[in-house]
């Protein structure tokens, strides 16, 4: 099993995942029993033990608990390990269809993740781990603590449009799109998934923090894909790129129904790819994606804001996205940035072509990776999904 394929799903069949292991243990970071400090605010919902499973706030720790939430301004893995790791878990175990009656522990912690604004916690802690937590999908988190009780310290600051979604009795996927098209964030909306804010009452559950982000990625994805392919499509050939935190993306926009596919190139020291490079490939078209895709999360994290793209300048289009991870790329961070470094590329200004080729042939000469090992495939692929639609 290629560790580029697995990022961490324990597929290879081990209890623990070598390479995130080695980044869990912590220097000291001073922990008081009593804690009175802000949540960013933000939730940490574990998966280990479903359907029973530790659930919290994460506390900001000599942070500023907004920045800490804020991955598109940040600027370099160590500023990103510095900031996450800042972060306590507070966490009690619970099951996860409390969400249904919530109990005072339960909705506290909903009132703070739905705030918009820093909600000051008052915590007793009873028992301290120092480990983090590193993932492919989530982002790093410090300690986590087992709590006494938590309680807020002064009072949310929640969306009237979120208060209404919260009581209305609605699908969660429903509830998402439109909290979507409202204009809150992605990862606003994966907080309040993740505490089992939206859906059917009698079937809300509390969802693991890992699960919810790609959730969201996804729902929103298949609800953006019956929008786009009512336009007309591109045309011409739009080549967009973006670096960083070494992971490099080129994008092409081609006329033609839609059609998309993620092209990953683990370059050898990069984390998931230490021994040797990796070329991984999914692809859809405008049916919904029936499998979990074997890239995992970050491509669902790729493909939304293509779509979103597509969907504001209303067009349609056959989309290629080719992401070269690097051995700057020395920590999983989770898929953020992926989703930051699309979004951001589709910002700038692209290059115009008039064959996908003549696209293909620039990107090509951005990125290092070994041509032998990626060029001829991708043109082959792009071929075949485009050649099926004439």
């Amino acid at each position: 099993m290629d560790c580029a394929k697995c990022k961490g799903r324990l597929l290879c069949g081990r209890l623990k995942c070598p390479l995130i292991e080695k980044f869990k243990f912590l220097k000291s970071i001073r922990v008081d029993r009593h804690i009175d400090d802000p949540t960013p605010p933000s939730i940490f919902v574990g998966r280990i033990g479903y359907p029973k499973v530790y659930v919290g706030p994460l506390i900001a720790l000599d942070v500023d608990p907004v920045y800490a939430e804020s991955p598109w301004l940040w600027k370099n893995i160590e500023e990103v390990i510095k900031l996450r790791v800042s972060l306590l878990r507070a966490s009690k175990l619970v099951r996860v269809d409390l969400a249904r009656e919530p109990n005072d522990f339960i909705l506290d912690i909903q009132e703070a993740v739905a705030s918009i604004k820093p909600v000051e916690v008052e915590a007793q802690i009873e028992k301290v781990s120092k480990k983090a937590e590193f993932d492919d999908v989530i982002q790093p988190m410090g300690y986590s603590a087992i709590v006494e009780k938590i309680k807020l310290a002064e009072n949310p600051k929640i969306p009237k449009k979120v208060q209404k979604i919260h009581s209305d009795d609605i699908k969660a996927v429903e509830a998402i799109k439109i909290l979507h098209d409202a204009g809150f964030s992605t990862y606003y909306l994966q907080k309040i998934f993740s505490a089992g804010m939206l859906g059917i009452k009698e079937k809300r559950k509390l969802v693991p923090t890992r699960w919810s982000i790609t959730a969201v990625h996804s729902i929103l994805g298949e609800n953006l894909k019956k929008e786009i392919v009512t336009y007309d499509t591109i045309s011409e050939h739009y080549l967009f790129n973006y670096e960083h935190f070494g992971n490099h993306f080129e994008i092409i926009l081609s006329p033609g129904t839609y059609f998309f596919q993620l092209f990953e190139l683990w370059k050898r020291k990069s984390f998931w790819s230490p021994k040797k490079d990796w070329i991984g490939y999914d692809n859809e078209d405008v049916r919904p994606k029936s499998d979990y895709s074997e890239l995992g999360g970050g491509y669902y994290a790729a493909r939304l804001p293509v779509l979103e793209h597509l969907a504001n300048i209303k067009k349609q289009a056959s989309i290629l996205v080719i992401r070269e991870i690097k051995p700057e790329y020395y920590a999983p961070l989770g898929v953020w940035v992926v989703e930051e470094g699309v979004r951001k590329a589709l910002k700038k200004k692209p290059e115009i072509f008039q064959t996908f080729d003549e696209a293909l042939n620039v990107a090509a000469s951005r990125i290092k990776t070994d041509l032998r090992l990626w060029k001829n495939k991708v043109s082959k692929v792009t071929q075949k999904s485009l050649l099926s639609f004439i």
